[in-house]
């Protein structure tokens, strides 16, 4: 998904060598606006309802920047609670556009959702694997070192051999990664419909 920059971003380069025209100007407020709102609607000032409002009596053109930074601001470790969020914000702006795209949009949602739930599942069931195996195998959890002229035995918790265990942490490490692709990837799709929509 590649990176849009902002209004105010634009106008900053510009103003790094010429003056902004009226035009410009006009646009960092309006971003400005939408910034605000965005933030309020965030930190709960606002709800999807005030939001919709809000943006009811913005140009069309604002709408799909919304959507766009509530999917940027999205993230494969983000919480159920903060997707929820970003989702009921960018489909309370969808039902503001003609060409409505809500129905897809929420059934890539709900695979992002899945994307993290299969993750964690995953993720569980391959440690409480490896820690049955450690509980049916006190061997496995003995560790040998030398103390002066002494060969010590100290017999590790499960937990400090998952720890220390190299070959978990790269198969966690892979897992993720998976898991972490096909996420951006539905994110990509969303961001596809959002663009793609008829103001």
């Amino acid at each position: 998904m590649s990176y849009i920059k902002s209004a105010l971003e634009i106008a900053l380069e510009k103003t790094a060598g010429e003056k902004l025209t009226p035009q410009e100007i006009a646009e960092i407020k309006q971003q400005k606006k939408i910034d605000s709102l965005l933030a309020k609607y965030y930190k709960d000032q606002i709800n999807a309802e005030q939001l919709w409002h809000q943006f009811k009596e913005l140009p069309g053109q604002y709408l799909i920047k919304a959507q766009n930074s509530f999917l940027r601001s999205l993230a494969f470790q983000s919480s159920p609670y903060d997707v929820e969020k970003r989702e009921t914000g960018i489909m309370a702006l969808e039902s503001l556009k003609k060409s409505n795209q809500s129905s897809d949009i929420e059934h890539y949602f709900k695979q992002l959702v899945k994307s993290q739930d299969d993750f964690k599942k995953e993720k569980e069931e391959l440690t409480e694997s490896l820690a049955k195996e450690l509980e049916d195998n006190p061997e496995r959890r003995l560790q040998t070192f030398q103390q002066g002229s002494q060969i010590i035995i100290k017999e590790l918790t499960v937990q400090e051999v998952m720890e220390q265990d190299e070959e978990l942490k790269e198969r966690l490490n892979q897992m993720e990664k998976k898991y972490m692709q096909r996420f951006n990837l539905l994110k990509e799709k969303v961001a596809d419909l959002i663009k793609q929509n008829n103001l």
